[in-house]
């Protein structure tokens, strides 16, 4: 068998290495500008939501601190900065993937809407069908004391209000129920409770 020249070992390891470097750099930027994209996409989808939730003369909207980590709070602020409502944001675990809802309640602890802003993991014609407003719609109410519950689970949680599942989708309905109650949690703390 032959010996392999310097030059026949070296030229094609430096080629392979200069492909796999400019491979990398273009994954790199690619992956850097679609981040970007994503990013300011869902961040737009999130406004979107938040003033579907909340008054229309909500001018603008303030961050609030809260202890739970896995959601975002938002005072919703009139022309003279009073706040009018609270734009909350909460992800639960759903039957496909992680579902987002976003709940608006006024001072008085009044639902104003919810939102289902992504469930897009969700089963197509099922748990996807948890954003449409036949079933949004059964949060609309004043101020649960005991939270939300699913109607199948009304022997387990005898004093929630329940809401109605959406048909073939009960893992995804729960996942927006408890979205809602983890909201009411929300407003608890950052409003001191029901304003009468």
């Amino acid at each position: 068998m032959p010996k392999l020249s310097f030059k026949e070992i070296a030229i094609p390891t430096i080629a392979l290495t200069l492909i796999c470097g400019i491979s990398s750099a273009l994954l790199a930027c690619t992956n850097e500008i679609t981040h970007l994209r994503i990013a300011a996409a869902e961040e737009e989808t999130k406004q979107n939501s938040m003033r579907c939730v909340t008054p229309e003369n909500t001018v603008t909207f303030e961050k609030a601190e809260i202890t739970d980590n896995t959601a975002e709070c938002y005072k919703a602020l009139d022309k003279d900065g009073n706040i009018i409502a609270y734009a909350i944001s909460a992800s639960v675990k759903g039957y496909g993937g992680t579902i987002k809802v976003m709940t608006g309640i006024d001072n008085d602890g009044n639902l104003i809407a919810v939102n289902v802003y992504d469930n897009s993991s969700e089963t197509p014609g099922l748990g996807a069908k948890t954003s449409e407003s036949e079933f949004t719609d059964g949060f609309k109410t004043q101020y649960p004391k005991n939270g939300f519950a699913v109607s199948k689970d009304a022997e387990k949680y005898p004093s929630a209000v329940t809401v109605d599942a959406v048909t073939g989708a009960t893992i995804s309905s729960r996942a927006a129920v408890s979205a809602v109650n983890i909201a009411l949690d929300i407003f608890d703390e950052v409003s001191g409770g029901i304003k009468k």
